[in-house]
């Protein structure tokens, strides 16, 4: 009985010590990754929203007085 005891602890000891292996807590980083990055091209204005920034802007002018 005192010999299982033994094996069976040295058994879970061996388990617990190499179930383990070294972990990379990071991915490797890749070389070829590029950094820039390309904006896509913005949408034209319609005629009507043209109108409201132009009376945005014209406000604006008024108010600071230029």
């Amino acid at each position: 009985m005192r010999t299982l005891k033994y094996v069976l602890g040295l058994g879970l000891f061996m388990l617990l010590f190499t179930g383990c292996d070294d972990v990379d807590d990071t991915p490797p980083r890749l070389l070829d990754m590029k950094t820039e990055f390309v904006l896509p091209a913005p949408s034209r204005l319609t005629n009507a929203e043209r109108d409201i920034i132009q009376a945005k802007r014209d406000a604006y002018e008024e108010a600071i007085g230029n």
